[in-house]
């Protein structure tokens, strides 16, 4: 073989190669996308009893995901946000960007009471419940399973409590 056939067959390789990655990013931006709108969808039916009664709002809107390597204008991570209001105080969870091998992260704000903590939902690539990561300092996260009653004890911590 010579080095022109040899630069052919490397470049089939690489084609190849890049054709599977760009396939796999595909399905793994997908399912970013739809794991997000379930998660969404799941907590505001987990908040209906409340918000029915008007003791907190829950809003949707459309957000594009970006990160330092990843500007917004070139984002291909198009979805939602979700706020809830309650007590006066909004508390966002905001998609990250899709994460190594397809993991799912959100940023939780307005819950965190520690000066350099921070609360997210994370879906482990090839996982399919969420689980809430409270990080402080440099001691290891907190991990909780999300369901709807440990979102609802996260919620009270922000009701005001009358002094008696």
């Amino acid at each position: 073989m010579d080095d022109v056939q040899q630069l052919g067959e490397m470049l089939r390789h690489y084609a190849d190669s890049e054709a599977h990655k760009k396939q796999q990013f595909d399905v793994q931006s997908a399912r970013w996308a739809q794991k997000l709108g379930e998660l969404f969808q799941q907590i505001d039916q987990w908040l209906e009893p409340v918000k029915t009664a008007g003791l907190l709002e829950v809003h949707r809107e459309a957000y594009v995901a970006s990160g330092p390597s990843l500007p917004v204008e070139t984002s291909t991570f198009k979805t939602e946000k979700l706020t809830v209001h309650i007590a006066g105080k909004p508390v966002d969870f905001v998609p990250d960007v899709m994460g190594a091998g397809g993991s799912i992260s959100v940023s939780v704000m307005g819950l965190t009471a520690a000066r350099h903590g921070s609360v997210s939902l994370v879906l482990p690539a090839e996982k399919n419940d969420w689980l809430w990561k409270k990080t402080n300092g440099l001691k290891d996260p907190d991990t909780f399973a999300f369901d709807a009653n440990f979102l609802a004890a996260q919620l009270q911590s922000l009701i005001p409590r009358e002094r008696g």
